[in-house]
């Protein structure tokens, strides 16, 4: 995918845009502001109710399935922050 927008001449070098998003992931994490959540059954089984109320894409229905129990929910997409707000999440503002 990082590929793609690097011949398109939106990305630089695909390769260390890729490496600077794992630094920057790795310290989210130590830093204790990202929690990583193991994708499960229950998970997707709840993601796939979300594509079929809202439809919406499966990657956004995970974000949100994955984060239904978590201290708050960040997106820059204004209609999943509508759709996480209805279905309860705590906005990050």
């Amino acid at each position: 995918m990082l590929e793609k927008y690097h011949r398109r001449g939106i990305l630089g070098n695909a390769k260390e845009v890729f490496s600077k998003f794992i630094g920057e992931t790795r310290l989210l994490i130590k830093l204790g502001q990202l929690k990583l959540i193991p994708l499960n059954l229950k998970i997707l089984i709840e993601s796939t109710t979300y594509v079929f109320k809202y439809g919406i894409y499966i990657a956004d229905a995970i974000q949100l399935a994955s984060a239904k129990h978590a201290d708050s929910f960040l997106t820059f997409d204004k209609e999943l922050a509508q759709i996480a707000e209805v279905e309860g999440l705590k906005m990050t503002e």
